[in-house]
C-alpha cells in the first residue's frame, strides 16, 4: 500500500488565461561542442516517452525539408536535441533533453524529405558507464549508490535519492568489475526501489516516498482532454501539451469525471483514490507544429495501487 498523503491540490493550479493559447514551441539539436542549430521554424513533429522504472525516456523527433547544408550538419554532428514545447506563459518548458543515438533520412512523399532522430537522455551513464574498484566493508546502501555515481567511467548525476534506503552495512567489502546499469539494478532491487531518468539527472526512489512539487489540478478548464478512463492501477488521462506533469509527480483528477473500468473475473481494478490524488509512473508528450497533436497522455496509479512491472515477485510489496 502506498502511504497516505497529506498532499492538497495548489491554489489557482488550473491556470486559466492564455496558457492554454499560442502554441510555444523550440526544437534546437547541437553537436558535441556545443553548437547548435534551431530548426523550430521548420515543421517539426515529436514524440516523447517515459516510464518510472529503469527503461531510459525515448524520443523521436522527425524534421521536415531541411536545407542540404543543415541536413548534412545533422547526419554527420547531431550530438544532443533539446525539445521545449507548451503554451504561452507558464505552461511551458523542457520535455526531453538527451543524446542523439540513431538518425534515419527519407521521403515521406512525392516532395517531402524528413530526417528522423532517435535519441535517449543519459544513454551514456546507463548503457557505457563501466565501475571499476572496490569498496570498504560498512558501507551504507547511500554509500553504495554515491561509490557507483563516481567511480562510473561515465560520472552519474543523482536527482531525488530516497531517504528510505536501509542502513544495513557491508559485513565485508566488495569488489565491482562490470557495468554501472547492473550494479545500480542490484541496488535497486536489495532496497525494493526504482530508478529512473528525468532532466538529465537518475533517481533512486522506494514507493514510500511522497513526489516534490505542486499537485497539478487536472480538469476541462486546464486541458483536460475527453473522459479519463479507470484502469487496473489506477487511471489514464490524456490532456493538452503539459510539461509541468512528470513522472513521479502528483495529478488531482474529479473521481466523477473518471469512466469506471468494466468488471472482469480474475481482474480487481485498484479502487480510486478517495482524494483523487494519482501518482504518474508513465507520460507521453506528442506534438506537431504544423498539425493538431498537441497533447499529453499519463498512466497513473492511485495511492492504493502498485507500478507495472517493478512489483516484487518475492515480497509482493510494491516496487
Amino acid at each position: 500500500m502506498f502511504p497516505p498523503t497529506n498532499f492538497s491540490v495548489l491554489a489557482d493550479s488550473q491556470r486559466y488565461g492564455n496558457v492554454l493559447y499560442g502554441r510555444r514551441y523550440r526544437v534546437i539539436v547541437s553537436n558535441a561542442n556545443g553548437i547548435g542549430l534551431d530548426v523550430s521554424d521548420l515543421r517539426c513533429t515529436f514524440s516523447v516517452r517515459k516510464v518510472i522504472n529503469q527503461q531510459p525516456p525515448f524520443s523521436e523527433v522527425v524534421i521536415y525539408n531541411l536545407s542540404a547544408e543543415s541536413e548534412n550538419f545533422l547526419l554527420t554532428e547531431g550530438n544532443r536535441v533539446v525539445i521545449e514545447a507548451g503554451y504561452e506563459g507558464e505552461q511551458y518548458g523542457v520535455i526531453f533533453d538527451g543524446d542523439v543515438v540513431q538518425t534515419v533520412r527519407d521521403k515521406e512523399n512525392g516532395t517531402d524529405y524528413r530526417l528522423t532522430l532517435y535519441a535517449l537522455p543519459g544513454d551514456q551513464r546507463l548503457n557505457f558507464g563501466f565501475v571499476i574498484g572496490s569498496i570498504d566493508k560498512g558501507q551504507s546502501a547511500r554509500q553504495i549508490l554515491d561509490y557507483i555515481g563516481t567511480a562510473s567511467t561515465v560520472p552519474i548525476k543523482f536527482g531525488s535519492i530516497s531517504d528510505n534506503l536501509t542502513s544495513t552495512q557491508l559485513t565485508r567489502g566488495k569488489v565491482m568489475f562490470g557495468m554501472t546499469r547492473d550494479y545500480l539494478r542490484q541496488l535497486q532491487q536489495s532496497q525494493n526501489a526504482t530508478l529512473y531518468a528525468e532532466d538529465g539527472s537518475i533517481n533512486f526512489i522506494t514507493a514510500e516516498d511522497l513526489p516534490e512539487g505542486e499537485v497539478f489540478d487536472l480538469s476541462p478548464d486546464s486541458g483536460l482532454i475527453g473522459v479519463p478512463a479507470q484502469s487496473e492501477l489506477g487511471v489514464t488521462v490524456k490532456s493538452l501539451l503539459n510539461p509541468r506533469l512528470k513522472i513521479n509527480g502528483l495529478v488531482h483528477i474529479d473521481n466523477s469525471l473518471i469512466r469506471a473500468q468494466a468488471f472482469n473475473i480474475g481482474h480487481y481494478p485498484a479502487p480510486l483514490a478517495r482524494d483523487g490524488l494519482y501518482r504518474i509512473c508513465g507520460i507521453t508528450h506528442t506534438g506537431d507544429t504544423r498539425g493538431t497533436n498537441w497533447y499529453t497522455e499519463c498512466t497513473t496509479v492511485s495511492q492504493a495501487g502498485g507500478i507495472p512491472g517493478v512489483i516484487s515477485t518475492t515480497t509482493g510489496k510494491p516496487w
